[in-house]
């Protein structure tokens, strides 16, 4: 660079000219400062590592890394905490008090309802132990890590081991092994269990023993993003190191800091040694510190904007994936950028139907865990003897939106203005039992198309 000075000097350049481009660190990188080290750490371990007991744990990593996986799954899980049980259905006040107890009391209820609908949507199941005897009832209902469950037929217990390829696969559950072939290891009979599951009739699932199974095991909407989030994960990481292993600032030294110097040779040492300075300079900045520079020692800064590939459209196309997947649609939540109130409108009716299908699986559920608890404390009843269950319609109307029908019925003359009170759960008025007097439009006579002077469509006499 020294003699490239020299140069310009000797032929009356006076442009500047930059010093040899040495990159300059911080004391603290942003890599260290975000804690992206961890993150890319954990999201390569997802992208590379296949050494799962199952799949199970692949999703726990899938949800525990993506914060879109995330929300959308805390989303749905918090609509399982929108129920009444209506006891006037039940057919007695034993069934009535029975339940109610085991509601109120005994169980946290709640609690069991939001962690049931977050397995479903995470794993497709969700596996409790059932905990009671005869004349107490239900005590307990017990959540069993599903990583840690299998699910076998007759030929297997404690202590035994078996086969089940695709050829001869279990389909019919007996008993449930816990932490199977450990120190730790515990059968509990199917009689014991209270296992949910969505989608499991045609499911094909492989456990952490190799052995297959065929409708036993509820499938999970995250074994289609396993790929997708890979993908999205791998891109980041990606774009992360490369931004990183790039030149973000540079400096360059003006030539009036050498061109009172005539030997080249001392001419190179000025340069060396302000280099050496200003790096010593920024390797003990503090992050809240400025450098105070000589004029001719100036700090560049490279925009990466142009030098990187803009991934966001393709990391948006991967969200969209995983919002659809999970049937939590982002148009339905206004997160779709120029979408029509048709759009919105079928996505929010797509997802209203996805998760009311799994409302409907817990009702079921509900009902099974109720018999269960009537049996144990000896009171007879059927199926229709017990109080019902039921969450609030997603798709219900805003008060606005039932005004604004009630008011369209009753100024068409469809509705009486008692009926349209009663619609807004008012009092009724007196003589409002009659429609509201839509008189008939007169007919208008349109002129032709070429007429002149306003000339009438209908013929004259």
């Amino acid at each position: 660079m020294a003699e490239r000075s020299l140069v310009d000097r000797m032929f009356g350049r006076n442009k500047e000219v930059p010093a040899k481009a040495t990159r300059v660190p911080s004391n603290k990188s942003l890599k260290m400062v975000a804690g992206i080290p961890d993150l890319v750490r954990d999201t390569e371990r997802l992208n590379k590592d296949s050494n799962y007991d199952n799949e199970f744990d692949m999703y726990d990593l899938m949800l525990k890394l993506d914060p879109e996986l995330n929300g959308a799954v805390r989303a749905v899980s918090l609509t399982a905490n929108n129920f009444e049980i209506n006891y006037d259905k039940a057919k007695n006040g034993a069934i009535r008090n029975a339940i109610k107890d085991l509601v109120d009391e005994t169980l946290d209820f709640d609690d069991i309802m939001i962690n049931a609908m977050r397995n479903l949507m995470v794993y497709g199941n969700d596996i409790n132990k059932i905990v009671g005897k005869a004349g107490v009832g239900i005590t307990k209902l017990q959540n069993l890590p599903i990583v840690q469950i299998n699910i076998v037929d007759s030929r297997g217990g404690l202590g035994s081991y078996f086969v089940a390829n695709r050829e001869n696969p279990v389909i019919e559950p007996v008993t449930y092994m816990l932490r199977e072939a450990s120190p730790y290891e515990k059968a509990i009979s199917v009689d014991e269990i209270l296992h949910i599951k969505v989608d499991y009739r045609s499911n094909w699932f492989v456990d952490n023993k190799g052995r297959h199974t065929f409708g036993v095991w509820g499938a999970s909407r995250f074994s289609a993003l396993k790929q997708a989030i890979r993908m999205k994960y791998n891109s980041m990481n990606n774009r992360i190191a490369l931004e990183d292993s790039m030149t973000k600032q540079y400096i360059t030294i003006d030539k009036s800091a050498i061109e009172h110097i005539i030997d080249p040779a001392e001419q190179h040492d000025r340069l060396q040694n302000i280099m050496s300075e200003v790096i010593s300079l920024f390797e003990g900045l503090r992050g809240d510190q400025m450098p105070v520079l000589p004029h001719y020692v100036q700090i560049h800064h490279v925009d990466l904007e142009n030098a990187l590939p803009n991934s966001s459209d393709f990391l948006d196309s991967i969200n969209a994936d995983i919002a659809a997947v999970l049937q939590v649609p982002r148009v339905a939540s206004g997160q779709e950028k120029g979408s029509t109130f048709a759009a919105t409108f079928n996505a929010n009716m797509w997802a209203v139907q996805a998760i009311s299908r799994m409302h409907r699986v817990l009702e079921q559920t509900c009902a099974q865990l109720f018999s269960l608890h009537l049996t144990l404390l000896g009171i007879e009843h059927k199926k229709a003897d017990l109080p019902k269950i039921e969450f609030d319609t997603m798709d219900s109307a805003t008060p606005l939106n039932v005004m604004q029908r009630v008011t369209m019925g009753y100024e068409a003359g469809l509705l009486t203005l008692n009926q349209s009170l009663d619609m807004l759960n008012l009092p009724p008025a007196k003589d409002g039992d009659e429609r509201k007097n839509i008189e008939a439009p007169k007919p208008t006579n349109l002129p032709r198309e070429n007429s002149q002077d306003g000339a009438s469509d209908v013929a004259q006499d």
